[in-house]
Formats: C-alpha cells, structure tokens, sequence
C-alpha cells in the first residue's frame, strides 16, 4: 500500500537507480526481483509513475528495497528481511 492507502503497482511504478556509469530507469518490480546485484551499493534516488508522469516520493519503494544505509541496517539487525540473499557483499 502506499501512502494514501491505496494498493500499489509496483509495475506503475519507475524507480531511477544510481550506478557508477549513470542513471538507470526500471520498473519497481524489476528492482524488487534483481537487487543491486554485484554492485551492493547501487540504490533508487528517484521514483515516478509510469501512467501519470508524477514524481513519487521514494517511500512507495517499500523498506527492504530501498538499499540505502537506513535500510541496509535495519537489515543487518534482523529487522528487516533481506530481499537478496544471494546478491555478492
């Protein structure tokens, strides 16, 4: 769910990622499905939808898969579960 309580698309729902060779657009669920992958740092900074053009805020991107250093955290403390177990550290 989102913020306004409605259920989210996660494949309305375009997340920009942040990578050492520049920017990158994909779908929440395809974020949520690979990860960073090797590059465990990589993360979204932006999020928009797909159907309107809006700007999300990036708290439509649930916790877990956030991989900022909060979530990162929230994840080594176990209070969170890791969404990509298998991803290289």
């Amino acid at each position: 769910m989102d913020g306004a309580g409605e259920s989210l698309d996660v494949d309305d729902v375009l997340v920009v990622i942040e990578h050492p060779f520049g920017e990158v657009e994909a779908s929440l669920a395809e974020w949520i499905a690979t990860g960073p992958g090797p590059r465990r740092l990589v993360r979204p900074v932006r999020a928009r939808s797909r159907s309107t053009g809006r700007s999300l805020p990036l708290s439509v991107i649930p916790p877990q898969y956030r991989n900022n250093a909060q979530s990162r955290r929230a994840i080594a403390a176990g209070l969170l579960d890791d969404p990509w177990p298998d991803a290289t550290s």
